[in-house]
């Protein structure tokens, strides 16, 4: 089972999104060049299986794709592993579906 963490600006500090990057390449053995390729949602999919090993069929997610059924796809995916580990609430304010949309500019 998962445990709830949330994150507050007191409890963590601002990185920049090279910082960012480069740990979620080192830690997926990826090679993301800007945080806009994470809109496919294949690398949250990747961390929810480092996290909890078979939770997620990584054989079904799309990676390196440019079509948005696709990212929806994968962020469903996502989303039933959240609810078969148990995770009832995401610690940010946008839903997961929606994460694709965002723009971090």
């Amino acid at each position: 089972m998962a445990v709830n963490v949330y994150s507050t600006s007191v409890t963590s500090e601002n990185i920049s999104r090279h910082d960012m990057l480069t740990w979620i390449n080192d830690s997926l053995d990826a090679s993301y060049g800007k945080i806009e390729e994470l809109c496919t949602g294949s690398a949250y999919c990747q961390f929810m299986d480092v996290l909890f090993p078979g939770c997620i069929s990584l054989k079904k997610v799309k990676y390196n794709t440019k079509l948005e059924h696709e990212y929806i796809q994968n962020f469903k995916m996502l989303q039933s592993s959240f609810t078969k580990m148990g995770v009832d609430k995401v610690g940010c304010s946008t839903p997961v579906l929606s994460l694709w949309q965002v723009d971090i500019s």
